[in-house]
């Protein structure tokens, strides 16, 4: 499942979830970013028992500064609310895959 989300709907959609999420840091002018789009959706389908959400920095700045996130595309993979795992820049389907099946169930 992949979802938009703002600042506002951060704790309820990523903070309070029990399970794996991660979460795409990314903003519209940023070439790796889109790049990485649609190899992040394809594995929002292959793997529907992982949370996928997306934050638009431009429009949602303030989670991305609480966390840190200077370098973007940045996947910030949660898990009970904890960060666990932090991926920066573009990864190809391969090794992106490679990371998501870290937290397969």
């Amino acid at each position: 499942m992949l979802k938009e989300i703002s600042d506002d709907e951060f704790m309820a959609e990523v903070e309070q979830d029990k399970g794996t999420v991660f979460v795409d840091f990314w903003a519209p002018w940023c070439g790796p970013c889109v790049m990485m789009g649609p190899v992040y959706e394809k594995m929002a389908q292959k793997y529907p028992g992982i949370k996928f959400c997306k934050v638009n920095t431009v429009e949602n700045m303030e989670k991305a500064s609480e966390l840190g996130v200077s370098g973007i595309p940045c996947i910030i993979v949660f898990k009970e609310g904890k960060e666990i795992d932090r991926l920066v820049g573009f990864r190809d389907e391969n090794a992106f895959e490679a990371e998501v099946k870290k937290y397969a169930k």
